[in-house]
C-alpha cells in the first residue's frame, strides 16, 4: 500500500483496523509506528533475500585417474 497507493502509515493503520487486523501478541490496534516497523523490517528482509553475489572461480585443477 505504501509504494503502490502512496498511503502513509497512519492511513494504512486505519485501513487494517477497519479490516479487523490486530496485533498478535497484545491483540491491540496496529498503530502507525508498528506499521512503519513492519514495513522497514520487510524491506530489509527483501533486500537480504534478493541480493546478488559475485561468483569467483579460481585455481581449478583437473586430474585424470586410471
Amino acid at each position: 500500500m505504501k509504494e503502490i497507493e502512496g498511503y502513509g502509515y497512519r492511513r494504512i493503520s486505519y485501513i487494517l483496523y477497519e479490516k479487523g487486523f490486530r496485533s498478535i501478541r497484545t491483540d491491540s490496534i496496529l498503530k502507525n509506528n508498528y506499521i512503519y516497523s513492519i514495513y522497514k523490517k520487510g524491506k530489509v528482509r527483501e533486500q537480504r533475500i534478493n541480493r546478488d553475489f559475485k561468483t569467483v572461480i579460481k585455481d581449478i585443477m583437473i586430474y585424470e585417474t586410471r
